[in-house]
Order: structure tokens, then sequence, then C-alpha cells
């Protein structure tokens, strides 16, 4: 499911640990990926396959413009982490057709490492990025209220 939008609004811990928001705009577009693994628990005589599931699986990618404001800018941010293989708290909080509102509004959370960090350089266009990111805990993401 993917994300974006001038209601959703993007955290993320920066490489000191402190959270930062970014800047409305600068992250296009959110994928929050939630599958499990599936396993065929189907017997001989069973007319249909049957599964169960198994581990979760939540690949986020995170699209957007690199920007490289001093605290919230997604290349201050994002580069670091990646670079250092920090594990990062990724927020996603969706408003209802305004802004998000903390105790009230959904929010995707968890925790995360950065697996890839690539910038895409278009001649005559904005400089953008593409980052995944993968779970860092076995406990995985979870929707919630906004925090």
């Amino acid at each position: 499911m993917a994300v974006a939008g001038e209601y959703v609004v993007v955290r993320m811990t920066d490489a000191g640990g402190t959270q930062r928001q970014f800047n409305n705009g600068d992250v296009t577009s959110v994928d929050l990926g939630t599958t499990f693994d599936q396993f065929d628990v189907a017997g001989f005589g069973d007319l249909a396959h049957k599964f169960i599931n198994g581990q979760l699986k939540a690949p986020i990618t995170v699209k957007g413009f690199m920007t490289t404001d001093l605290l919230v800018g997604t290349h201050t941010i994002m580069q670091p982490v990646f670079a250092q293989g920090k594990t990062v708290t990724l927020r996603v909080a969706i408003g209802n057709n305004a802004t998000p509102v903390p105790g009230t509004s959904q929010e995707f959370s968890g925790s995360f490492i950065v697996e890839t960090y690539k910038l895409m350089l278009d001649t005559g266009k904005a400089v953008t990025f593409e980052a995944s990111l993968k779970p860092a805990t076995g406990a995985g993401p979870a929707w919630g209220l906004m925090a």
C-alpha cells in the first residue's frame, strides 16, 4: 500500500537517534509493504491447497526529493543512517482528509534498517531518491494511533 499526499506525515530518527519530521512534499511516496511467508499445509486427501501464515515481511520503500536542510533534509537523515547501518524508527501518520492528529490518526511505525539508498539524477529535473527499509527487530512494524 503506497501512501502519499499532504495529509501524510513521515518521521524518522537520524543517526543520533533524534526523531525528525521530513518537510511536507519532500517525501513523495511511502510503500508500506506487509506480507507473510505462506506455507502449504495441504494433505494428500485435501481437494485444494491450504495455507498458513508464517513470519511477517515488511519491506518499506520511501521515495522523494533529495533535500539537504540542516536537520530535516531527506539526504541529511537518510545517507548517514544508511552508511552507518543504524537502526531507525520510521513513523508514517495518515490524516483523515486533514493533518494527522496525535492520539487520533492512524500511524504505521517500527524499527528498520535502511537496506538501500540511491539517488537518481535526470537532466533538467530535481534530484530524487529511493530508499528500501527492512525490519530490524523480530517484533515487526505495526499500525496504531499516532504518537
